[in-house]
């Protein structure tokens, strides 16, 4: 089927589901839907940055590793890296800037070979959770391959989910702590009294030494997600569940294994979710500790979503149909990374083939001239004939009808500023060119994240500070972004009403925050 034709009805589908960005707000603080520009550039101080509430939606476990914690497992398990020296393997394999994908992505197989046990991947699960809490992130929700770090034999799917669930959930115990001990001055003034244990004396200590940071007795309390990635595109070398995957699989057309591993992955998903609980048994989380304790119900692992990952142009999303819809059959939620590496039609065949509710990155999602461009499955070259039997009118009116509906459906663009100033060679270190500034423009929902915090150095104030620069957002826009985060958010609670109270505390936190700093009296005009 040549493109022309195969892209025809996706236009007409797109003008049947349109729905006009208009007809749904960004946000129900009626202040800030119409707010486009202001007069003055507005420079945000870090402590604002910091204490407002946060949601991070796209943090990647493994590119987010502690650099030390990477050189301690390392030599726990006997594993070899370039250097044992925290600065000297940041430049080496983590430096700020990468000359080619084959650089970008060669830190993750040093941090997958280190991921091979349960205390491995708690460990890591707690220290990512907690550094973003650090900075002032209330919700997070982790992503990771489980198949990337299973082992046949020694090393389950659902062990890994539990592993790293535990690590999540102490961190979330420490954090709400942190929270809590933040107004006990005078627990400080008397913490050598004998009276507290040791870690509670270091809390108190970091605190109260004068330092800036997040954590405030009036703030929502802390919560995670875990999403679980299935991967595009893998062989057998990958890893060792991949390899024995490959072996039972041995002659089958390779989109069909990778399709295959997918419906592994998310029947695997949904067998743990229906136990109710992991096989460490953990506790209920805070959000609706009291809640549960009152109704004296189960426990429901908060396995959010699922997601798929890796090489996009050549392994198209359909492959992984099959999973998706026993997804979407069995409530679970779905990201997709989606035009990052390829155009338009990979978010179209993201929302259609894998019904994602939220797109991570999306940044070719106005690139209607590299309509067309991508590789066919399997790597296969277009011709020439392909690329022209469309017309630029077409293309054009493809993506405003793409665009539209996704407004409409206020589906959610996960934004990574620095990773993509890391993969994006044509911004040329210059944010102001980034698709961002026109999602927040054209009203799109747009939340930005961290991605991978130590392979892009990055964090959520960061992060923050990046697009309040480069697109110069008022009070406002901030304010709406902010809050997308975790509006869209995929969040485990048991009724919807619970994920409403709690958004209405981030917002009525997040007020106060801003009043203290000045920025609540900006009007919309």
């Amino acid at each position: 089927m040549n493109l022309s034709s195969s892209l025809a009805p996706i236009v007409d589908k797109l003008k049947e589901l349109g729905v006009t960005a208009e007809e749904s707000n960004i946000s129900e603080d009626t202040t800030a839907t119409n707010e486009t520009t202001t007069t003055k550039k507005i420079t945000y101080p870090y402590e604002f940055l910091l204490r407002i509430p946060k949601a991070d939606l796209h943090i990647h476990l493994d590119g987010s590793i502690r650099v030390s914690t990477l050189i301690d497992l390392a030599k726990e398990q006997n594993i070899s890296l370039p250097s044992y020296d925290e600065e000297e393997l940041k430049q080496m394999v983590f430096p700020p800037t990468y000359t080619s994908l084959v650089d970008y992505l060669a830190g993750f197989g040093y941090i997958t070979k280190v991921l091979s046990t349960k205390q491995a991947l708690e460990r890591v699960a707690y220290e990512v959770a907690l550094d973003a809490y650090d900075t002032g992130v209330r919700y997070i929700e982790v992503r990771f391959a489980p198949q990337l770090h299973a082992i046949p034999g020694k090393l389950s799917i659902e062990e890994i989910i539990c592993s790293v669930n535990l690590g999540l959930e102490r961190a979330v115990k420490d954090a709400d702590e942190l929270d809590k001990l933040s107004g006990e001055e005078e627990m400080y003034n008397n913490r050598y009294n004998g009276e507290y244990n040791k870690d509670t004396v270091d809390k108190l200590e970091m605190l109260f030494s004068g330092k800036v940071h997040p954590y405030n007795a009036a703030a929502p309390p802390h919560h995670y997600g875990i999403i679980c990635c299935a991967m595009r595109f893998f062989l057998p070398d990958t890893s060792p569940y991949y390899q024995a995957f490959w072996e039972v699989h041995t002659g089958e057309d390779q989109h069909r294994v990778f399709g295959l591993a997918s419906v592994a992955l998310v029947q695997a998903i949904t067998n743990l979710r229906e136990k109710g609980k992991c096989c460490h048994g953990c506790g209920s989380s805070s959000i609706e500790k009291e809640e549960t304790e009152q109704q004296n119900s189960d426990y429901i692992l908060p396995i959010v979503a699922v997601d798929v990952a890796g090489a996009e142009s050549g392994y198209p999303a359909s492959d992984h149909k099959e999973a998706f819809d026993l997804a979407h059959q069995s409530f679970l939620n779905k990201t997709v990374h989606a035009g990052e590496a390829y155009g338009a039609e990979s978010i179209y065949s993201a929302i259609t083939d894998l019904h994602a509710e939220r797109i991570g990155h999306g940044c070719n999602v106005f690139k209607w001239e590299i309509i067309g461009e991508g590789e066919g499955r399997g790597g296969r070259s277009k011709s020439n004939k392909e690329k022209d039997e469309i017309s630029d009118e077409e293309k054009q009116a493809y993506v405003e009808n793409l665009t539209r509906y996704l407004g409409g459906m206020r589906t959610c663009f996960e934004v990574c500023l620095s990773s993509n100033l890391q993969t994006m060679p044509k911004l040329n270190g210059d944010l102001r060119g980034h698709p961002a500034r026109k999602m927040i423009q054209e009203e799109l929902a747009v939340t930005f994240c961290t991605d991978n915090t130590l392979i892009s150095h990055t964090d959520m104030v960061k992060e923050l500070t990046l697009a309040a620069e480069a697109f110069e957002l008022s009070p406002g826009q901030l304010r709406n972004c902010v809050y997308n985060g975790f509006k869209r958010s995929f969040m485990a609670t048991k009724r919807y009403r619970a994920k409403r109270d709690y958004n209405r505390k981030v917002i009525s936190y997040y007020k106060n925050v801003e009043s203290e700093f000045g920025f609540s009296g900006y009007s919309t005009e």
